[in-house]
């Protein structure tokens, strides 16, 4: 990775989030559907806390090495993964909901929430 593209993927692309939260870990490629920034920045708003990205966008390699779906919306900039503790993820669930995402699915113990725009 060049200092020039690490520079690039640090522009804000609202008022929490970053283009380099979203980017596949691998190849540091992003895309991102709008309405997902927009939703995760409501979301923030109604729970009250920082929201952690662990995956956002991930190219089609990186997909099946994290054993992922082969029609996910990770690939095509659609769903993020979020940190939420196990015991509040039925709270953020909700909220979720309130923010109009088109999915959200608890992982339980494992500390993260899918989300996914249509």
């Amino acid at each position: 990775m060049t200092t020039q593209s690490k520079r690039l993927n640090d522009m804000r692309i609202s008022e929490h989030f970053r283009l380099r939260e979203f980017e596949c870990p691998c190849c540091r490629c992003v895309q991102i559907a709008p309405g997902l920034v927009r939703r995760l920045e409501a979301l923030r708003e109604l729970w009250g806390k920082p929201i952690v990205i662990t995956s956002g966008y991930r190219c089609a390699e990186h997909n099946v090495w994290v054993k992922g779906s082969p029609k996910s919306l990770h690939m095509r900039g659609q769903a993020a993964d979020v940190v939420v503790p196990f015991e509040e993820q039925e709270t953020v669930m909700k909220m979720a909901r309130k923010a109009d995402f088109s999915s959200a699915i608890p992982y339980g113990k494992r500390n993260f929430v899918h989300l996914a725009v249509n």
